[in-house]
């Protein structure tokens, strides 16, 4: 039984800290992006995007990311895991509105709560 529990501990664990990374890394991305926008593309541009703060922090969340949803794998099958990934949709959401003030109209608000009952009814119907 502590096994059990010690795997479900784990595994929730693992999946806050994909959430995390992936919703940091777009968020990241987003902030790394705004110094960007006025250069064309090209090696100048390349060169800014290797330089910026916010670009190297989404660079490395999705690096972390990577061998996080790996580690999920080997623990949950890709047919329950692909969809609960969906609730980064719902943390990057949360992160631009509250951490970068974008106004978040109601249609993305029913969207969440789509995607939460989506999950919601996956997870109620999902085997052992």
């Amino acid at each position: 039984m502590t096994t059990q529990i010690a795997r479900q501990s784990a595994g929730a664990g693992l999946w806050a800290l994909l959430i995390g990374s992936e919703s940091i890394a777009q968020i990241a991305m987003k902030i790394g992006s705004a110094g960007l926008a006025n250069l064309p593309i090209g090696l100048d541009w390349l060169k800014a995007a290797l330089s910026s703060p916010g670009v190297l922090v989404a660079i490395a969340c999705y690096v972390f990311s990577f061998f996080t949803w790996m580690l999920i794998l080997r623990i949950t099958t890709l047919s329950k895991a692909f969809p609960l990934s969906s609730v980064v949709f719902v943390a990057v959401l949360l992160g631009s509105w509250l951490g970068l003030g974008e106004h978040i109209s109601g249609l993305h608000w029913l969207g969440v709560l789509v995607i939460v009952a989506g999950i919601g009814v996956m997870a109620e119907g999902a085997e052992g």
